[in-house]
């Protein structure tokens, strides 16, 4: 590992590598920057930053043509190389999206392999828009499963909702734009975690211990705000911010880490005032860390991001198999919650699809429908 540096922040395939070659400008030194394709044109775009073609010998440089089989073999031979990649750090962040074949097929290989060596780690994956079809559809969500069970925190983002987040005359980029601010913005601040000389310091593996089981429900949100009441504003802007309300996002978190960061002005009691308001949103009964840093170039802009995970519940029985009280694996009943409500109570059933797309998902999010606000 490269001194001082305890993140590595992976791009699988070809969404996860564009995703993270446009954050890496913008990152600090802390965080090393790795992008991992079976595709070698994809790897161009690295600037110089390390990187891992897989499966040369299964696909000769070509991609996999959307097979998930092709992505998996392709990780799997390159094993040796990745582990060496992974070993020494403390937290890997991998970024990829679901759907094709690199992401689809390598994300929970990665995954397995980074924890093996010693790492937490937090994915993040992209959902396809809709309009890509069933097959990519159905092959994101059967990597998903895959991938919540070997990552310790998955944060998942619908490219439908994306749409959202602008006008309709808005370019495609600028959907793209806000999430890179949204995950940019938290990796900043996990990587400020690592540095020394925080005005209220938090310790590295008390911040890595909320993220302690695989499949753990997280939470990875962040906010911004500026002038008079900064802090306070960001902390309600992270509360709001969409990848804490997409549909399968967890909406209250057992343990909490809320990183604060501001200009030379910001006090103690303004973090504090932040960190309140995230409590009332999103729990922190168990655990609260907080880390308050200041940067001087900040000014008077103030950041809030925001980790959070409980302990992932028991699974349920299968059908016509009965349990005894206490026994292990019983079925737990659970009550709607507003963001299961917001995607219908349908997000652990098989995905249906009619003329290629999701009915279960709402329409105005199929579609990329803004609704009105307010009266």
């Amino acid at each position: 590992m490269e001194p001082n540096r305890a993140i590595l922040l992976v791009g699988l395939g070809g969404a996860g590598c564009s995703i993270v070659a446009r954050l890496a400008p913008s990152l600090p030194a802390e965080v090393k920057v790795a992008l991992i394709d079976t595709d070698a044109a994809a790897l161009v775009q690295a600037n110089g930053r390390e990187t891992i073609q897989l499966g040369r010998a299964q696909t000769r440089g070509m991609g996999t043509g959307g097979e998930v089989s092709v992505g998996t073999a392709s990780a799997e031979s390159e094993e040796p190389q990745l582990r060496r990649l992974f070993t020494g750090y403390a937290l890997v962040v991998l970024v990829t999206g679901l759907g094709g074949g690199t992401g689809s097929g390598a994300a929970a290989f990665l995954a397995t392999v980074a924890t093996d060596a010693g790492a937490t780690v937090l994915a993040y994956a992209t959902i396809p828009f809709s309009h890509e079809g069933e097959r990519r559809k159905r092959q994101a969500s059967e990597a998903l499963d895959k991938l919540g069970a070997k990552a310790h925190g998955l944060v998942t983002v619908q490219n439908d909702l994306l749409l959202l987040q602008v006008s309709k005359e808005a370019p495609l980029s600028e959907s793209f734009a806000a999430a890179d601010e949204w995950v940019g913005g938290a990796l900043r601040a996990l990587a400020g975690t690592f540095v020394p000389g925080a005005l209220v310091p938090a310790d590295p593996a008390a911040v890595r211990s909320i993220l302690s089981t695989p499949g753990s429900p997280t939470l990875f949100t962040y906010g911004r705000g500026e002038g008079p009441g900064a802090a306070l504003a960001a902390a309600r802007a992270a509360n709001e911010c969409p990848l804490a309300h997409a549909p399968g996002a967890t909406t209250k978190a057992a343990s909490l880490f809320v990183a604060v960061t501001g200009g030379p002005t910001l006090s103690a009691t303004e973090a504090f005032e932040a960190v309140a308001a995230v409590r009332m949103r999103f729990g922190g009964e168990t655990t609260t860390l907080l880390c308050a840093r200041v940067v001087a170039d900040f000014g008077d802009r103030v950041e809030v991001a925001v980790l959070g995970a409980s302990t992932p519940a028991l699974k349920s029985l299968k059908k016509g198999k009965g349990t005894k009280p206490g026994e292990e694996n019983q079925q737990i009943f659970g009550f709607a919650t507003e963001d299961s409500i917001r995607r219908g109570l349908f997000g652990g059933t098989p995905l249906t699809f009619i003329d290629g797309q999701d009915v279960d998902v709402p329409t105005y999010i199929r579609r990329a429908v803004r609704l009105p606000v307010g009266p």
